[in-house]
This record gives C-alpha cells, structure tokens and sequence, in this order.
C-alpha cells in the first residue's frame, strides 16, 4: 500500500482559506509545517553551540588568570604580583584584585564534586586548603604601570563552576 500525500485547503475558525497545510493521510508521519522550519532547527542549534562554547571558553580563562602552580618565584609578594598581573595580560587597564592559586587544575577541579561543597545556584567552597596569593591595586596606582601589593596565605576558596569546571573566583574564605 503506498500513501500520498495531497495539498488541501484549510479554513481557519471564520472560515477563511489558507494553503499550504499538507494532508498525509491516515497513519502517516508528518513533517514540521511552516515556511521555514530548516532555519529554525539551524538557528537553535547555533544559539546551543555558542552557549556551549561561551562555557566552555571561561575555564582556560580561569586557569590563566587564577591558577599558577608551581608558584613563580620572585623575590617577594609584590614582586610576585607586579610580575604575574603583566604576564597574565591583567595590568593594561589594572585590575583591582586578583588571587593566583597556587596547587593543580586537577585540584581544582575537584572542588565542583566531591572536594567542596554547594553552597548557591553554581558556587562551591573548597573542603581544603590552598596557597594563595592575593594582589591588589596599590592607591595611587590606577593606570599602567599597575603597581600592586600582594599576600600570601593558605586558605579555603569559593569558585563558581560550569559543567564540573571552575570557571570563576568569587572569594577567599
């Protein structure tokens, strides 16, 4: 038995006729009606890939403006941070604040399971520990050349994570 599909003309509820709606028949798979149903699946497909790629883009960012194991070594904290806020490309406008982690991605990555603990919509506290190096704008320093002074401590640290990744700092703990 072979189906056929026929164009009808359809009448909407003041019993105006339209075309274009396809009558398959009994037991027949229909295809999404519409003028341009192709674009439609293309465009949502493009807006899931971007917002994929959107995500996924903030973890090397994270990693390149908050991870730095082994600690680089300078002869002391400020130092330390004049040096890495040039390097990691956060002194051209000067940034405020910034904390370099010192211990591994993988370690940090952990944070978003079983190594922290939720504690908001996408915020972790770490359960450990960590070397950190907090550098912040000295006063009178407010365009480049950036002049900062840094801290050092070991503390518990909260981040914001994407997909079990730690795309954000948020603070100090």
């Amino acid at each position: 038995m072979q189906l056929r599909a026929r164009q009808t003309r359809s009448q909407d509820i003041s019993g105006e006729a339209f075309p274009g709606k396809v009558d398959a028949g009994p037991g027949a798979a229909t295809a999404v009606k519409g003028p341009h149903p192709m674009l439609l699946l293309a465009l949502v497909l493009l807006a899931g890939w971007l917002a994929q790629l959107g995500q996924g883009a903030s973890y090397p960012q994270f990693l390149r403006q908050h991870v730095d194991n082994p600690k680089t070594r300078a002869r002391d904290d400020r130092t330390y941070c004049n040096m890495m806020m040039r390097r990691r490309r956060m002194a051209s406008p000067c940034k405020h604040t910034n904390t370099f982690i010192h211990a591994p991605a993988s370690q940090l990555q952990d944070i978003c399971g079983r190594a922290g603990r939720r504690v908001g919509r996408n915020l972790h506290n770490s359960n450990n520990r960590y070397r950190i190096t907090t550098c912040r704008l000295a006063r009178r320093s407010t365009r480049p050349p950036c002049n900062y002074r840094g801290a050092s401590s070991i503390r518990r640290i909260r981040v914001a994570c994407v997909r079990r990744l730690p795309v954000h700092y948020d603070r100090t703990l």
